[in-house]
């Protein structure tokens, strides 16, 4: 199951809801990330939560991916994170639970 991301407002009420794509490609991408880039802290059988301060990295890491890597779910998740940094909110991931 994808990973579901959703943009909370201050005091967590969900404003926007969006998935990472079937392929799985934004949690590749995190996965493969260097080990100091806040990409890695997404976690995919866990919650991530980035607050504002935390999302302005965010940002400025997928801006600066090679375009070849910014694909629909990479954009998705600019436009989301640009969206909580305006309403001084967070964007929640929500991982699936590891298999026992």
């Amino acid at each position: 199951m994808p990973l579901v991301i959703y943009v909370e407002d201050q005091v967590h009420g969900r404003m926007a809801k969006t998935y990472e794509d079937r392929k799985e490609t934004f949690l590749a991408l995190c996965e493969s990330a260097p080990e100091d880039s806040i990409l890695r802290a997404v976690n995919r059988h866990g919650d991530t939560m980035f607050n504002e301060i935390q999302l302005r990295r965010f940002v400025a890491e997928l801006n600066a991916l090679p375009e070849r890597e910014k694909n629909s779910t990479v954009r998705k998740l600019i436009a989301a994170a640009e969206f909580a940094i305006a309403s001084f909110g967070y964007l929640y991931f929500v991982g699936e639970p590891a298999r026992a």
